[in-house]
């Protein structure tokens, strides 16, 4: 039996008597997120800020637009601990084979961790995103190919390769994020806390284990194509959250890792 199938097994065993509890904290956690965001939208068509049909900023709108995009960015980061919360919980389900509701929200607990939480993914975040934006392949391909990019296209030609392009910017991001971002997010839920500056030093750790990460979540390559209809990522969540949280836990012990967070 392959290692990833060992792992989804472990974690769907540690999930029985706790799914419950992990769907309730994941569904909380994307409905604030989700609320916000649906209330940007809702404050940008309210002040005629948009075009709804292309999507660009009006004309005398500049400053509105990046108002409420900056606040509805800071309210999400304010709120991006119910995730940690979320992750801790999968974490606790890996190791302990139980989990409390209210863990939730753990990271709101006094206001040093809470705070040092929203540093810790703001860093994560800006990371990511620098990460990702030097990988933008719509705008590498631009650079390397304009002619063939200002050449017209007949429609099948131009759909197909904005497909390509979607695909392997995807792959791309979720490259990115298993290298910057989904160690150090998993150890600082198993952790409970750590230093902030662990997530520079966990790179070497990221790099080094990034073919055990890459493979799990590959092997969820079906659970996440079901994703389209919505409703399964209800089970999905939990189920690919604890089964990393089971994966990076026996990794860190066996780098010593954890000593070092």
């Amino acid at each position: 039996m392959k290692t990833e199938q060992i792992i989804k097994k472990q974690a769907r065993g540690a999930m029985r008597g706790n799914m419950s509890k992990l769907i309730a904290a994941a569904g909380l956690a994307s409905l604030v997120l989700l609320l916000l965001e649906y209330l940007e939208y809702l404050v940008l068509y309210i002040g005629n800020a948009v075009n709804l049909d292309t999507g660009e900023v009006k004309d005398g709108y500049t400053v509105f637009y990046l108002l409420t995009v900056s606040g509805f960015a800071a309210a999400a980061l304010f709120a991006s601990p119910l995730l940690n919360g979320f992750l801790r919980m999968s974490a606790d389900t890996a190791i302990k084979k139980e989990c409390r509701s209210v863990d939730v929200f753990y990271y709101f607990k006094g206001g040093r961790l809470y705070f040092k939480t929203i540093l810790f993914n703001l860093v994560l975040y800006l990371i990511y995103a620098s990460a990702s934006s030097a990988l933008n392949l719509s705008g590498i391909l631009s650079w390397l190919l304009p002619d063939i990019f200002a050449a017209e296209m007949s429609l099948r030609i131009e759909s197909v390769l904005t497909v390509f392009v979607s695909i392997v910017t995807v792959i791309l991001r979720i490259i990115v994020f298993l290298i910057f971002a989904y160690y150090p997010l998993l150890a600082y839920a198993i952790k409970g806390d750590m230093r902030i500056s662990c997530i520079f030093k966990m790179l070497g750790f990221s790099i080094k284990h990034f073919s055990q990460a890459f493979r799990l979540t590959l092997s969820f390559a079906g659970w996440f194509a079901l994703c389209f209809f919505v409703v399964p990522v209800i089970y999905v969540a939990p189920y690919f959250a604890v089964s990393s949280a089971m994966s990076a836990r026996w990794l860190l012990e066996l780098d010593g890792s954890r000593r070092e967070v």
